[in-house]
């Protein structure tokens, strides 16, 4: 089935180095056996051609040859994974039962360098990066990257090619789905920019949701609108936005949304009001607590820490009757 390993192939491609269509059926790239050309870093002798109604792969610096198939199982395991998965289906068969994978099995273990780190530097190491991190109170070990123009996450996806404008630095946010694939990036402008957030998704098929790969379902997972909020709350995520919908339904029930403080806000209410009647857990601000700070990182910036915000809000989750009783009373402030 040529089209579907064309598919899947074109799903690795972020993570290839120099890969290119050359045409409908030949797709070119650097080697992720050998590594290609160590002397040119432009050169690229790896290609996928069709042969006998499959995809082929070969090197034509080491000699490398083998089906696509196994150039995914070898490269990328969670894309050969999902493309057993859709061939099976195809074939009208279903999988059969294996037993549980260690944790790390499904996740993307590239042999060239990932992209993201290729096209951009750790934020700690850039001088202004590492300036605007320390004033939000951020801690080190939270990894983010650095670009010094947002043109430069065009190359994550050719997509977005003509949809990046301006050219400000900015602080990269990664997002990974479960598995520990990169799906997209949140870049974060560290200027005066208009522009805040600028965000580039790579899989369109996947939910942007930041720290997903690292939160334990079975524990209470708090859920925040933006991944900077995240940072200050252990087993937390961010949703990228006021969005909560798209929460995964297995956290559903150890979720506690958390939305700023924005008690004018009509469009956030309304959000906050059809959460509480689908049955979550809502952090609802309590003034005497957090006054007027408008989001968790102010919260932070006034001088809270981090154990003393996850009090507050304990403190302030309510579900059901309660939490409606509790939002008309915010309603008020």
């Amino acid at each position: 089935m040529i089209w579907l390993e064309k598919k899947y192939l074109s799903m690795a491609m972020p993570y290839l180095d120099l890969a290119k269509w050359k045409n409908d059926n030949t797709l070119n790239h650097r080697c992720p056996y050998c590594g290609d050309s160590q002397k040119n870093k432009l050169k690229a002798r790896g290609y996928h051609f069709p042969n006998g109604g499959s995809f082929i792969y070969k090197c034509h610096n080491c000699g490398k040859s083998t089906s696509s198939v196994n150039f995914l199982k070898d490269n990328f395991p969670v894309v050969h994974r999902d493309y057993k998965k859709e061939w099976l289906k195809e074939h009208g068969r279903t999988p059969r039962a294996q037993k549980m994978p260690s944790a790390n099995a499904f996740k993307f273990i590239p042999k060239t360098k990932p992209i993201l780190d290729k096209i951009s530097v750790d934020a700690w190491s850039h001088p202004a990066a590492k300036s605007y991190l320390e004033d939000r109170g951020i801690s080190r070990e939270i990894k983010l990257r650095f670009v010094e123009s947002a043109q430069t996450l065009t190359e994550l996806s050719p997509k977005y090619s003509d949809r990046v404008f301006g050219s400000d630095p900015r602080i990269v946010i990664p997002f990974y789905d479960e598995d520990g694939v990169l799906v997209g990036v949140s870049g974060r402008a560290i200027n005066e920019s208009p522009l805040r957030y600028l965000t580039v998704r790579i899989d369109a098929n996947r939910p942007l949701i930041y720290n997903l790969n690292n939160v334990d379902k079975t524990q209470k997972v708090y859920v925040t609108e933006g991944p900077i909020d995240s940072f200050f709350l252990k087993n937390s995520i961010a949703v990228g936005g006021s969005d909560f919908g798209k929460i995964p339904s297995d956290i559903k029930e150890n979720a506690v949304l958390i939305y700023d403080n924005e008690p004018r806000n009509d469009v956030i209410l309304k959000k906050i009001e059809d959460v509480i009647s689908n049955g979550y857990d809502v952090c609802i601000w309590d003034k005497k607590k957090v006054g007027s700070c408008k989001d968790i990182n102010d919260m932070v910036r006034s001088g809270l820490t981090s154990e003393e915000l996850i009090d507050i809000i304990d403190a302030c989750t309510f579900r059901g009757l309660s939490a409606k009783a509790k939002f008309m009373e915010y309603k008020k402030i």
